[in-house]
């Protein structure tokens, strides 16, 4: 009987093994399950960089929020004078939702289809075009030196979300 109750634990314990095993291996593969990136059950960050499980992530800001930002920004950075607030704070709204639309646009055109990297890059056009045009107009309202500091600050941006 001795001998039956030894098989029956080694057995055991080596089905246990067994099932660890393939948790930790997937849990490896698979982030979100386990340990790892993903958190899970096991702890660790989940996708939106937080430990929490429930956090939904951040939808874009409505345009009269992103243009009060920008404008909120600029005013602190460039030190704009009155003038160049109200001027600036109305382009900004302005081409908040023209960003808004164009980007609706282009989300309604790509249907639920995966875009085709034409597709992606005539969007990229349109919004390069955009930002150009609101550029061409903050030109005319900013001194040299305040569209330098924005123009650099942009260009930083634009760098860190490259990478």
């Amino acid at each position: 009987m001795l001998n039956a109750q030894k098989i029956l634990k080694f057995t055991l314990s080596l089905i246990c093994v067994f099932f660890l095993s393939v948790l930790y291996t997937h849990a490896q593969y698979y982030p979100g399950y386990g340990r790892g990136y993903g958190g899970g059950y096991g702890g660790g960050l989940n996708r939106y960089g937080s430990e929490f499980d429930n956090v939904k992530p951040k939808g874009p800001l409505d345009p009269d929020e992103l243009a009060k930002e920008e404008t909120k920004w600029m005013v602190k950075k460039l030190k704009l004078t009155d003038e160049q607030e109200i001027l600036i704070s109305s382009l900004n709204e302005d081409y908040a939702y023209q960003r808004k639309d164009l980007y609706d646009r282009i989300k309604k055109e790509f249907g639920t289809e995966r875009p085709t990297p034409q597709q992606i890059s005539d969007a990229k056009d349109k919004m390069a075009a955009l930002e150009e045009k609101q550029n061409k107009e903050l030109e005319k309202i900013l001194t040299p030196e305040q569209f330098k500091i924005y123009s650099d600050k942009k260009a930083d941006a634009k760098k860190k979300n490259k990478q």
